[in-house]
């Protein structure tokens, strides 16, 4: 799989800056890390990023229950 950095850390006082190869619906650090994405030093990245992509494609919005 190949390796996709969606952003990186740029220090305290400018915070996270997105790459640009993260999908135009991604705009949420949490979300990207809760899809797959890791941390690898001050880079977030994705080995799955079509996979990142259908799971942004099938969000509905709406509050799912986790019954595990």
């Amino acid at each position: 799989m190949e390796r996709v950095v969606l952003g990186t850390k740029m220090g305290s006082v400018a915070g996270f800056h997105w790459s640009g190869n993260e999908p135009e619906e991604l705009s949420d650090v949490k979300l990207a890390e809760e899809m797959g994405a890791v941390w690898e030093g001050a880079e977030l990245v994705i080995y799955d990023l079509p996979g990142l992509q259908w799971q942004i494609d099938h969000m509905d919005g709406d509050y799912m229950i986790d019954n595990d």
